[in-house]
């Protein structure tokens, strides 16, 4: 994966965990545990992201 997907898959991901969050608040969303999967799969890419900054830098 590229540094630019890595960033837009990262935006995408906070964006569902905002749509999940404000779907909780409204009491439409009972699956609470796709938040933490969410949060996970951000944690994930930044770490990628992370790899790749290291990776360019020592190039």
């Amino acid at each position: 994966m590229s540094f630019d997907e890595l960033v837009d898959s990262l935006n995408e991901l906070k964006q569902e965990v905002f749509n999940i969050n404000i779907q909780k608040l409204a009491g439409q969303f009972e699956d609470t545990s796709q938040i933490s999967k969410k949060k996970k799969d951000i944690a994930r890419v930044k770490t990628m992201m992370s790899k790749h900054k290291n990776e360019v830098s020592n190039a």
